[in-house]
This record gives structure tokens, C-alpha cells and sequence, in this order.
């Protein structure tokens, strides 16, 4: 395990089953899958106007289904093994996941028309789903005495993801009776900036710290630079809430300012952060890596840190065109493009690390232990990555265009990305060591030590 940077304080025999991270990891390609068939039954009308059910849906399935479903898997990793925190009563964790999994299928059959009346058991489901992770993970983090910006990170990460619960129950009854205290707008700004920069940026940037230096063999990153991209977000997830709270209480006087404009500005920092200055730090220490050797899991982190400050553009311009198409193409790349591209090559490298750990670094020394780039092959991540650029450029085609022709070829290639990442998931958690090889005493060389990275 040494010859990976940057794990020497890491409490690696804190580690959770490997079932635990597995099942959501396993699950997420699932909802990206079924995102690829709404676009193939729906055609444009899931690329048409962001209030649309079927857009609900799919932007749902993309952040709910997959970001949220592979970033709690992670969190569970990460809160003993990086925090020091063991997640108390662990093997709720399958509850957590029922519940999680029933309410974002209920959510999306609802939202799709298929069964209309769900819609409410959804909300009940993914919630406590949620409240029943923070209250086990999110409690073990937030007590955890291990200090720097990758904990502080992780924490302000399940923070707005605490605060998207609330956010969440309340719209859901907004949407019902119209009790929304101001426009409908600005509680979906506050969503989507807390959403995406709190829960979805916090927990990249927090993990980019820890990863990227382990893995890739970069410089570690400066404490200032962590500490700059931390205050940035927080601030930007602070400031649109405390918007919201204060036009609670009463209409403030904002001289002629719209709380939405006041909620955008507020996000303003963290947009900063998210998408110009991290992406900035980390595709720097990439370029400063000791090991010259393309990676596939390396491009994604690339292409998914360049789409960043396309994604800020695109944001920004959203707030001065009324077309809706500015709007999706917005939703777009930033879940699919800036978050999912990163994503998915996480999974790439986590994947494969879970399961030479667990599986075969006990064996060390007692038979041939493969090397952990070995477990999964290049080509297959590669062809991937090529299907995901592929669906990305494609949706954004098909927003401007409105071709229902170019959305089901979109539709198709998003089904074949996630079909392509569950095979080699499965194809890795199907990979054990051979427990019938005689200890021989094998040499160092002979095992591949040193190789494993």
C-alpha cells in the first residue's frame, strides 16, 4: 500500500466492508441508464422546457441517481478512512439505500406519468434516506477531531446537502398549495446553487484534495489554495441562504434588488471557487505530476475540470436570457459534462483501489498479487469516456436543435455510457484472488509491488 502517495495517514484498517461502498456504486450506472431510455421514449420533450415533468425527471435521475448515489458510497468510505470517523451502526447502510433507491424510482415514475400518485412517497423516501445517512455519517464526520480543508470540505458538503432536504420538503409543499414566501424562482436558485455547489462542488473539491495527490503522484496541493476554495464556497452557500431566511422573517428592503438577484449574487463566491479556482489548482498539480504515464482516469479529471468555467459562463448567462434553452444547456454540462465526467472517472480509479485493498493486499507476500491498474483494462475506460463525450456534445445539439432524431441518439449513447460503466463495475467486484495458490515466498518483483498504483 506504500507504494501510493500520500496514504500514509490515511486509517485504511478503519475501512467499512466493501459491500457497503459496492452497492452504491454498483446502483449508480442503473440511473443513468434509465436516463438514457427517458430520452429515448421522450425524444426533445425531455430537452424542451426545464419545468417539464420529464426534464424534472431527468435532471433528478442525473443528480439523485447518479452523483448523489456514487457520492454517498464514497462518504462512506471516506468518513473512517480520510475523517478517522467509523460511521456508527454501519450496516444501516442498506437501509439507507433501500430507502434511497424506492424513492428515486418513485420519484421518477411519477414525474414521468407513469404513476402519478408517488410523488409525495418519493419525498418521504429519499428523505429519510438522507436524514438517516447524515445522521450516521454526517454525525461520525462532523465529530470527527481530524482537521484540514478535506474534512472541512467534506462537512460543509453534507451541510447543503442537510439544507437540500429542507429546501426540498418545502418546495414540495409550495408546489402544491402555492405557499412558496416569494417567487417559485428564487427557492429553485437557492436549490440549484446549494444543489451544485454545496453539495455537488463541496464534496469534489474535498475528495480532489485527497485524490488527486494519491493517485496521479502530484505535489500536494498548498494549504492556502484549499483554504481559498473553501471560504469562496462556503461563502456561496451561506449568503443565498441567509437571502432566503431574511425574506422569511419579512420583505427586506433591498433597494430596488430582487431577492432572486440577491440569492444570485450571493452565489457568486462559491461559483468562483467551484468552477475557476479549483478547477485552476488542480489542472496545475496535474501538469506537476511525477508520473508522466497517461492515465484514462486521468483525462476524465482533465476534460470535467476544462468544462468547469463553461459551466460558470453558462450560469451566468442564464440570469440575462429568457431563453429556456440556456437554462437546460446550463443543467447539461453541468451535471453530465462538470460533475458526471468527474464522476464517473473517480469511480475508474476508487473502483479498482476498493477491491485490490480489500481482496487482494491482505494476500501479500503469500501469492502474486496483480497490479491494481491491472484489474481493470484501459480500453474499457477509454471507450467509456469516448461514449460520455460523445452523449454530452450530442444533448447539447439536441437542446439547440430540438430534433427529437438527435435526442434519442443522445438518448442511446447516455444508455450505453451507463451500461458500459456497470459491466466494468461488475466485472471488478467479481475479481477475488485465487486462495488455492500455495504460499511460495514470492519475491517483491514477482508480485508486483510497487506496480499497484
Amino acid at each position: 500500500m506504500s507504494s501510493l502517495a500520500g496514504m500514509g495517514h490515511l486509517s485504511l484498517d478503519q475501512a467499512p466492508p466493501l459491500a457497503i461502498p459496492a452497492i452504491f456504486f454498483v446502483t449508480a450506472p442503473v440511473a443513468v441508464m434509465a436516463a438514457g431510455l427517458l430520452l429515448l421514449w421522450s425524444g426533445t420533450f425531455a430537452l424542451q422546457l426545464y419545468w417539464l415533468p420529464s426534464v424534472v425527471g431527468l435532471t433528478h435521475l442525473g443528480t439523485l441517481g447518479f452523483l448523489t448515489m456514487t457520492m454517498m458510497g464514497a462518504l462512506y468510505q471516506m468518513a473512517p478512512v480520510v475523517a478517522g470517523a467509523p460511521v456508527p451502526f454501519i450496516r444501516l447502510a442498506h437501509l439507507v439505500y433501500l430507502l434511497f433507491c424506492l424513492g428515486v424510482a418513485c420519484l421518477s415514475l411519477s414525474l414521468m406519468g407513469l404513476w402519478p400518485g408517488l410523488i409525495f412517497q418519493s419525498f418521504t423516501l429519499i428523505s429519510a434516506a438522507i436524514l438517516l445517512f447524515l445522521a450516521t455519517t454526517g454525525v461520525a464526520i462532523v465529530k470527527s477531531k481530524t482537521q484540514g480543508e478535506t474534512v472541512a470540505g467534506m462537512r460543509l458538503a453534507l451541510f447543503s446537502l442537510l439544507m437540500l432536504v429542507l429546501l426540498g420538503l418545502t418546495m414540495a409543499g409550495g408546489f402544491v398549495d402555492n405557499s412558496f414566501l416569494g417567487f417559485r424562482q428564487f427557492w429553485l436558485q437557492i436549490h440549484i446553487s446549494t444543489a451544485l455547489m454545496g453539495w455537488v462542488g463541496g464534496l469534489i473539491t474535498a475528495v480532489s484534495w485527497q485524490i488527486i495527490p494519491m493517485f496521479y503522484l502530484t505535489p500536494q496541493f498548498t494549504a492556502v489554495g484549499k483554504k481559498v476554495v473553501l471560504g469562496l464556497t462556503t461563502a456561496g452557500i451561506i449568503l443565498p441562504l441567509a437571502v432566503l431566511m431574511a425574506s422569511a422573517v419579512a420583505p427586506p428592503n433591498t433597494g430596488g434588488w430582487s431577492p432572486t438577484m440577491l440569492a444570485i449574487l450571493g452565489a457568486l463566491p462559491a461559483a468562483l471557487g467551484v468552477w475557476l479556482v479549483h478547477p485552476y489548482l488542480i489542472l496545475r498539480n496535474l501538469n506537476r505530476r511525477r508520473r508522466k504515464r497517461l492515465d484514462p482516469s486521468l483525462r476524465f479529471w482533465q476534460l470535467g475540470l476544462t468544462l468547469a468555467p463553461l459551466t460558470g459562463a453558462l450560469a451566468v448567462i442564464t440570469c440575462f436570457t429568457e431563453d429556456p434553452r440556456a437554462t437546460l444547456l446550463f443543467g447539461w454540462v453541468a451535471i453530465w459534462g462538470w460533475a458526471g465526467i468527474i464522476v464517473h472517472g473517480m469511480l475508474s480509479r476508487i473502483v479498482p483501489f476498493l477491491i485490490w485493498f480489500h481482496r487482494f493486499a491482505p494476500h501479500i507476500g503469500r501469492m502474486p498479487v496483480p497490479a491494481m491498474r491491472n484489474l481493470l483494462p484501459d480500453a474499457w475506460v477509454k471507450f467509456g469516456l469516448g461514449l460520455h463525450v460523445s452523449s454530452l456534445v450530442l444533448g447539447a445539439v439536441a437542446i439547440a436543435m430540438r430534433d427529437p432524431g438527435v435526442s434519442r441518439v443522445t438518448g442511446f449513447l447516455v444508455f450505453s455510457t451507463g451500461l458500459s460503466l456497470l459491466h466494468w463495475i461488475v466485472h471488478l467486484l467479481r475479481q477475488k484472488p485465487d486462495l488455492e495458490v500455495v504460499d511460495e515466498g514470492f519475491s517483491t518483483d514477482e508480485q508486483g509491488l510497487g506496480r499497484s498504483g
